[in-house]
């Protein structure tokens, strides 16, 4: 008898482990639109491997680059059914979720980084704020640098600006509104159809940053650049809420750091990288032309009448003041 309650509590005791598994790894899923071998996906990969170690692999990474999950809309809609957890944001996506972020790509805003710099740190904790309120984590800022038109036919004068036909990321009304404020006819296309317009002569220009240029292989189809910086192209890295509050506090700690080191790095790289990049269009011969003195004029002009065409749709009256003040305070220095 006694032999049947001790093998009654032994198989009680398997069954109970068996029930209750030893705690299983975490696994972030991460989408980028950025190919691989590029300065943003490499470092996200650092930047996993480094959590992953910190963690004694509790915490993993799944990194989907170079749009295979769609574009930054479709990644949206994959992250509110949790197919995805987390993902590297242009303004375009982050927007959507937060239109008053846009207010760091207000056209001609900005005349250096050290003021983007200055800017963003003050905005941060209201930035963090309104995405948390959106189910979101703020994990670290991120950019593409300055945006400058790129085309087959010059566009220093007025009348080239007036002539081009310019892609338009689809979905995002910010760059429909900013062009066609400057004059220019806009082609909505999603990212991975950019090659293909300019292949076929749908469009003849683009906007982007340098490094992008380079890293679509966009620069292939065109001749010259504009050497005008016109926008500030922000970023960051967003991960939804209810995952990153699975984690352990711990590790939460780990991945906020993490973030924070690596995002910052990729702002360093791509302020350098865009440096080389100008370098590469050189070397490929795109004529880098400066505007026009009318042209200049004609698009400051054109920059204040944006301004006030997205007040109070993407940002208050409030934030585009505050930010004025900022600048205003930062060149007083």
């Amino acid at each position: 008898m006694i032999w049947k309650y001790l093998l009654l509590g032994f198989l009680l005791l398997i069954s109970t482990h068996l029930s209750y598994p030893a705690h299983a790894a975490t696994m972030i899923k991460v989408a980028l639109v950025t190919p691989e071998g590029s300065t943003w996906t490499n470092t996200l990969y650092q930047m996993a491997e480094e959590v992953e170690s910190k963690t004694g692999g509790e915490v993993t990474f799944r990194i989907y680059a170079g749009g295979i999950s769609g574009d930054e809309l479709d990644v949206l809609r994959k992250m509110r059914v949790n197919r995805i957890h987390a993902a590297g944001f242009s303004g375009v996506g982050l927007g959507v979720l937060l239109p008053e972020i846009r207010i760091l790509e207000a056209p001609l805003l900005f005349q250096n980084y050290a003021e983007v710099d200055y800017v963003k740190e003050k905005l941060s904790d209201r930035l963090t704020a309104g995405f948390d309120k959106k189910g979101f984590v703020l994990l670290g800022f991120a950019e593409a640098g300055f945006v400058y038109f790129f085309s087959k036919s010059p566009m220093n004068n007025i009348d080239g600006v007036h002539a081009a036909k310019m892609w338009a990321w689809k979905g995002d009304p910010v760059a429909e509104t900013f062009l066609k404020s400057f004059g220019i006819k806009t082609y909505p296309l999603h990212l991975t159809d950019v090659n293909t317009g300019l292949e076929t002569g749908m469009i003849d220009s683009f906007y982007a940053p340098p490094l992008a240029a380079v890293a679509f292989q966009w620069y292939a189809k065109v001749n010259t650049m504009l050497d005008y910086p016109m926008v500030n192209s922000t970023g960051a890295l967003l991960m939804k809420k209810s995952i990153f509050n699975k984690l352990s506090p711990e590790h939460q700690t780990i991945l906020r750091e993490a973030s924070a080191k690596y995002c910052n790095e990729l702002i360093r790289l791509s302020r350098r990288d865009n440096e080389e990049a100008r370098v590469v269009l050189e070397e490929e011969e795109i004529e880098f032309s400066r505007p026009s003195a009318d042209l200049t004029v004609f698009f400051r002009k054109r920059a204040q009448e944006t301004y006030q065409k997205n007040i109070p749709k993407l940002y208050s009256r409030e934030l585009f003041d505050q930010v004025q003040t900022l600048l205003k305070e930062y060149r007083s220095r």
